[in-house]
């Protein structure tokens, strides 16, 4: 076994893809901030899509204001 050889057993392994794209891109606080941006836009779409429908299924439901459950435990 020759130096380069014993050496080679110590060095460490190439550093994964995920590895290298990580310390290519950095981290940058933009993108962040972009990612939380999208997510509370989504977020809140879906609450307003959960409120309409809601809304909507208790319109037509023929129960008027609520629930033919809720109704029949308040009497």
């Amino acid at each position: 076994m020759i130096m380069s050889e014993y050496e080679e057993l110590f060095r460490s392994p190439a550093p994964s893809l995920h590895q290298t794209f990580a310390a290519t891109r950095g981290p940058n606080r933009e993108r962040q901030r972009s990612r939380r941006l999208w997510v509370a836009a989504a977020l809140v779409g879906v609450m307003t899509m959960t409120c309409k429908v809601a809304s909507h299924h208790t319109i037509h439901s023929g129960t008027g204001n609520g629930s033919q459950v809720w109704k029949s435990s308040v009497r």
